[in-house]
């Protein structure tokens, strides 16, 4: 087999795995819509967010563990870095990168989201779109708690109109 062949194989086979991940991210979208309707139901609105997001959040406490180093340092170039050059896919699925960068302060940036277009696909209301992804990013509460850093969201994607979500970061948290 020449490498021209070996090469259009490898690439073929890293899109289908791109294209399978991608896939992953939506399911788990319609899995945590899905969870949500059947708890609201049972529930209401209120409670099934907060069951639900402490059980995301906890799951965040476990990834946070790879920033705890960089956060300790103040080094949060190094946790931009974390977070861009860890994210799926190669950075296809959640476009990652850094808005902005000072002293103390890093503003994270995701230009997409696989979740967020997988409650589109499925014609969820930007009101059910903006509590789902109030939902689903206890996952980065989680993540940067753990790592002792202090998070705002600026902007999200669930909000009709947003064109990024946007964390900021600071300094090392009370916790």
């Amino acid at each position: 087999m020449d490498d021209a062949v070996l090469i259009a194989q490898l690439e073929a086979a890293l899109e289908d795995a791109r294209a399978e991940t991608r896939a992953a991210f939506e399911n788990r979208a319609l899995i945590y819509a899905a969870i949500f309707d059947e708890l609201s139901w049972e529930i209401g609105d209120e409670r099934a967010a907060d069951i639900m997001k402490r059980a995301i959040r906890a799951r965040g406490h476990e990834v946070g563990k790879k920033y705890r180093a960089a956060a300790r340092r103040g080094d949060l170039d190094e946790v931009g870095r974390i977070f861009c050059e860890g994210s799926p896919c190669a950075g296809e699925l959640f476009t990652p990168g850094v808005q902005e960068h000072s002293d103390g302060r890093i503003v994270l940036r995701m230009a997409s989201c696989p979740l967020r277009d997988a409650w589109l696909e499925e014609d969820r209301s930007s009101d059910e779109i903006d509590k789902l992804c109030e939902i689903a990013a206890a996952i980065d509460e989680g993540t940067f708690e753990a790592a002792g850093l202090e998070l705002t969201f600026l902007d999200r994607l669930g909000i009709e109109g947003s064109q990024n979500c946007l964390l900021e970061l600071t300094g090392e948290s009370a916790d």
